[in-house]
């Protein structure tokens, strides 16, 4: 229901003002009359009746009465002068814009205080708190950047109801004493009285020379404008130009990392939608018979073409030879000759010709490339059907092994609840601000905040082609809906042992060693941070994590199984052609992690301005 303020209560809050000036003014008016009433009586009395000369005949030595009126009239002015800016202030210093009193704010050398009257409507406090301690105490789902915990976050208070009850402490963040420093305090003291909090992340920005505006008293907004100083359409920072609106995508290099989609790539995505919105309902009646099938609500969903099916293949193979329960996993297959092969590896499929036939059957030559974008797009299908069924989903690309069952520890009743689980990718580039996720690695709950977010995402997919990313698009749908629908995600950092990645592969020397030898806490391992899948099999190879026997390497199922094509593949059938009981280790390079050394192996390629290579071990 909306309720209509009158103009009563709109003038009630301002009558504390509107009292006080009001006193102020009949104090002095008072004190100006009864001065000029006193002045004007000693003259009559002096001078007799209208001021004539004594019976004496002596002229009187009285001041002349109009000379002394228009003196008393200068000397109430100057009262009035000095006295009533000086009661303003005071009054000003000493109440609220809400009416209630305050101490007013002492500051040495007469100079400003911090916190001065014209910056009321943006702070009436500050209060220093430490980043690692608050980031524990509310879990923004990000993750502390290594190094960075014993630094303070800075508390700002917007009213004197939202200070801390301590009136020292008080006192204290109000800067009273500019002797002192800002108060440090606890997370928890810090915003005992804070009913709601703004949480702003901020960096340095490669030590550009970056600013904050917080303008107080406006329509509030939930977005931060950027301004930069640069050309109108491209180009560096410059810091010799204008400060112009700018998107967050826009480096300080100059790219331009989010740019709304082409006329082709939007047409390419209305076909793409349009077949979807008119085959969506049998596709989801016969999903749910499938997904039926599986044990429990939640599911493990892969998607995968032709050209990286010896992955999926590698990991089913390990998988079953670590002894793995895979009747919850469910393959997307963007290509018939991958459903054959997945379904005689022993996985459940579910094909949708129709939905897949814009995705090419073959390998990407590398990350990013048209190609990849494309197939990426049969990422957000898969996950969007099952979400919408109402199931709980841990997603994750096929270049993945398993150490243990991820399951287990996303079901695991002791967990934080979140509605989103990912990864750390441990890429910082601006384009994955704020959280960093992997998009190849992640849990979701379904519930109506997830669902709403991977229908948005599934309308948006143009921009997958537009930006070359599934991770990016999906990133920024994550903050826009954080912030709009309460969405929560928690990234993992890349410091957490559970679930490591290419970051690790290629520069965490102990993390691998401690993999390698059994010595870790690791779920799975994610052969991110690679640009092909020639490569992504070299390296499962040299850490003994290659399962797929040589004989069913780029062939498809029905070559492996010697049957004509086209007469269907029994479930399960190529198991025991394709998949090895012991890791087949081969090296490659001296310079990556592998299970044992590989000194008369060659180092990988150098980029320009690397500094020189050293072996693994």
């Amino acid at each position: 229901m909306i309720q209509k303020v009158s103009s009563t209560d709109s003038r009630s809050r301002r009558l504390p003002w509107f009292r006080t000036i009001t006193w102020i003014l009949i104090v002095l008016t008072s004190s100006f009359l009864s001065f000029y009433v006193g002045v004007w009586t000693g003259i009559h009395a002096s001078v007799g009746d209208g001021g004539q000369a004594r019976n004496d005949g002596a002229v009187s030595n009285a001041p002349n009465l109009a000379e002394l009126q228009r003196q008393a009239e200068e000397l109430s002015k100057l009262i009035i002068a000095s006295q009533l800016p000086d009661l303003c202030k005071t009054f000003s210093s000493a109440t609220s814009a809400d009416g209630h009193q305050t101490p007013p704010i002492k500051n040495e050398n007469g100079g400003s205080p911090l916190l001065s009257n014209s910056l009321r409507n943006i702070a009436q406090g500050l209060a220093r708190v430490s980043k690692g301690e608050l980031m524990r105490t509310y879990d923004l789902g990000v993750p502390i950047n290594a190094g960075t915990e014993n630094l303070d976050a800075l508390i700002l208070y917007t009213s004197l109801e939202a200070l801390p009850s301590d009136a020292n402490v008080a006192r204290a963040a109000r800067h009273e004493d500019p002797t002192k420093p800002l108060p440090l305090l606890s997370a928890s003291a810090a915003t005992e009285n804070c009913d709601t909090m703004n949480v702003i992340l901020m960096d340095r920005l490669d030590h550009a020379r970056q600013c904050f505006a917080l303008v107080g008293d406006q329509y509030r907004s939930y977005h931060i404008q950027r301004w930069m100083r640069r050309p109108d359409d491209e180009g560096i920072l410059d810091s010799n130009m204008p400060l112009k609106l700018t998107s967050r995508g826009w480096t300080i290099e100059g790219r331009q990392e989010y740019v709304p989609p082409g006329p082709i790539i939007s047409k390419h995505h209305q076909k793409r939608l349009l077949t979807y919105l008119s085959e969506v309902e049998d596709i989801k009646s016969r999903l749910k018979k499938t997904l039926a099938k599986m044990k429990g609500n939640t599911v493990v969903v892969m998607t995968c073409n032709h050209g990286q099916s010896e992955l999926l293949m590698n990991f089913a193979c390990s998988s079953r030879a670590r002894g793995f329960d895979l009747h919850n996993v469910i393959v997307f297959p963007t290509d018939m000759e991958t459903k054959e092969l997945t379904e005689g590896i022993g996985l459940t499929t579910f094909y949708e010709e129709k939905l897949m036939a814009s995705i090419p059957k073959e390998e990407s030559e590398t990350y990013g490339d048209e190609i990849f974008a494309d197939v990426m797009f049969a990422k957000v299908l898969c996950v969007q059907l099952v979400n919408e069924l109402g199931y709980d989903l841990l997603f994750q690309d096929v270049d993945l092994v398993w150490f243990k069952s991820p399951l287990d520890f996303f079901q695991e009743k002791s967990l934080l609840t979140f509605d989103m689980y990912f990864q750390d990718d441990g890429n910082r580039q601006l384009r994955f601000a704020p959280y960093s996720a992997n998009s190849g690695f992640y849990f979701v709950r379904s519930n109506a905040k997830t669902r709403h977010l991977f229908r948005h995402f599934l309308y948006a997919g143009d921009l997958i082609n537009a930006w070359y990313s599934h991770q990016a698009v999906l990133i920024a749908l994550l903050g826009e809906h954080s912030s709009l629908m309460g969405l929560t995600v928690k990234i993992y950092s890349k410091e957490t042992e559970e679930f490591p990645g290419g970051l690790h592969f290629h520069r965490k020397k102990e993390v691998m060693k401690a993999i390698m030898s059994g010595n870790s806490k690791a779920y799975i391992f994610h052969m991110s941070w690679t640009n092909n899948k020639d490569d992504k099999v070299k390296f499962f190879q040299q850490l003994g994590e290659w399962y797929v026997n040589e004989q069913c390497i780029g062939k498809e199922a029905h070559e492996i199984a010697s049957t004509k094509k086209g007469e269907g593949i029994t479930n399960g059938i190529l198991l025991s052609k394709c998949c090895s009981a012991e890791p087949i280790f081969k090296c490659h390079y001296r310079d990556k992690p592998s299970k044992i050394p590989c000194p008369d192996s060659p180092y990988t390629i150098k980029k320009p301005g690397e500094s020189a290579d050293i072996s693994f071990w």
